[in-house]
């Protein structure tokens, strides 16, 4: 049977009277095992009374925990507990066609309120309008070296992860042609011809990019690989240590790396790097956009001093540089242990999402895999075309795989797992029509 928990008591346990300190308070009873999943908080209205605050400001801090994922609401049930291993509760039926399968856009539920951040960055900013540039300022670079892979030369902050990946291949290709592991977001490999940039693939398994692929695309004169350390986009994994340890014998001085971390505190530990081995040949570049929002706009790129240096030239011939107010706010993200277990609930969310629509592609007999951090799943078909118009003919938007690869590959869907709703149900209603796509697709392509 669910508790229901005493409003005096969680006055007493609480203590506090701003929203700011009583939702860190319930985070912490909650982390800490003292509230139960399952358990029933009281009313806004009676713990208000018991605690002394006004309802508004009650009602602020259960907001601000129940957007972190601890919290859910159930109509006529009140606020309780998430289980955080488990799913939530369906509220209604699906809309498939507002729910972006096709695209790798996140959960906007799931991402950090950046009211506190911004504002504490902008009265905590002491150089506000200094007319110098600021790369990136001496607070957003403390906050993330000390978690850096290796030890950068260099620092330099963009606007996104995309634009981050664009100006590190310019700056490493150097107009030559570069290796990029696949499967990789379309719109890279589209900007890539639109810079007149020649690409090589290069295949992965399950411990990253082979040492015969990278080797390849050395030989055929790659002057720089973009590799994928995370497995973001991966169709079975992510790079291991001892892979990173090979490539970097294959490389040595023979071509710059650009590792495209997309997945940044999203992933669930630090992927690995070849900078440990190449410190001089490696730049690494974390994007935040997916765990803290594209508003941010502050992508961090660290290693190489002469990759760094160009990506700033490149950058409007050196004369662009982000808002300090930006990126003081996502170090104040990076910094705040409070948005660190939120990202460790909202990993745990997309890891619940990945393994339902695994498990439900995989019981109606498809084929689909995903890397353990990947926010996709890959369906293999017979025919691309005729499934993903099968598909839209039931408001079902997937994209097709082979825009992901510079290769030929076997026919594959690409479904982004980050808004799939959390109902075994719905992803089972889901499954069951793709399969009926999948097999559409089989009886117009034979006959």
């Amino acid at each position: 049977m669910s508790e229901q928990v005493d409003a005096v008591w969680l006055a007493q346990r609480l203590r506090a009277t701003s929203s700011k300190d009583l939702g860190h308070g319930l985070t912490r009873l909650i982390d800490g095992g003292e509230l139960r999943p399952g358990s029933h908080l009281p009313t806004i209205r009676d713990f208000a009374r018991a605690a002394g605050v006004s309802p508004g400001t009650v009602m602020t801090a259960w907001s601000r925990v129940r957007d972190s994922g601890r919290l859910h609401t159930r109509r006529r049930g009140g606020t309780v507990v998430a289980d955080l291993n488990r799913p939530l509760p369906s509220r209604e039926p699906v809309d498939w066609p507002a729910v972006e399968l096709a695209l790798v856009t996140p959960d906007p539920a799931l991402q950090p309120d950046l009211t506190v951040a911004v504002a504490e960055s902008l009265g905590a900013t002491a150089d506000l309008h200094n007319p110098e540039r600021a790369y990136i300022t001496d607070r957003l670079r403390r906050a993330v070296e000390a978690s850096w892979p290796f030890a950068a030369q260099g620092w330099n902050c963009v606007g996104g992860g995309t634009e981050a990946v664009v100006l590190a291949t310019a700056a490493a290709a150097s107009g030559g042609p570069v290796g990029v592991e696949e499967p990789v977001s379309p719109g890279y490999l589209d900007i890539l011809r639109q810079l007149g940039i020649e690409a090589f693939g290069i295949r992965a398994d399950d411990q990253g990019p082979t040492v015969e692929s990278v080797s390849a695309a050395i030989r055929r004169g790659a002057t720089a690989l973009v590799l994928q350390p995370s497995g973001a986009y991966a169709m079975t994994g992510a790079l291991t240590a001892a892979r990173a340890r090979e490539l970097a014998e294959i490389v040595g001085t023979g071509a710059w790396v650009v590792e495209d971390d997309s997945a940044g505190p999203l992933a669930s530990g630090e992927p690995a790097t070849l900078g440990h081995h190449l410190p001089d040949r490696v730049l690494r570049i974390r994007s935040y956009c997916k765990a803290f929002g594209i508003d941010l706009r502050t992508a961090v790129l660290g290693g190489s001093a002469d990759l760094i240096e160009r990506t700033v030239r490149l950058r409007s011939f050196g004369m662009a540089s982000n808002s300090r107010i930006l990126q003081n706010a996502l170090a104040h993200l990076i910094d705040d242990p409070d948005v660190g277990l939120a990202t460790a609930r909202t990993r745990s969310r997309y890891r619940l999402r990945r393994q339902s629509a695994l498990d439900a592609f995989t019981a109606v007999g498809l084929r689909a895999t995903a890397s353990p951090d990947g926010f996709v799943v890959w369906v293999r078909v017979p025919d691309e075309t005729s499934a993903l118009i099968n598909l839209a003919r039931q408001g079902i938007v997937a994209a097709a795989g082979a825009r992901s690869f510079v290769n030929e590959t076997e026919g594959l869907l690409r479904f982004s797992i980050l808004q799939l709703p959390e109902d075994p149900g719905r992803i089972a209603d889901l499954a069951t029509a793709v399969r009926a796509a999948v097999h559409s697709a089989d009886r117009e392509y034979f006959d």
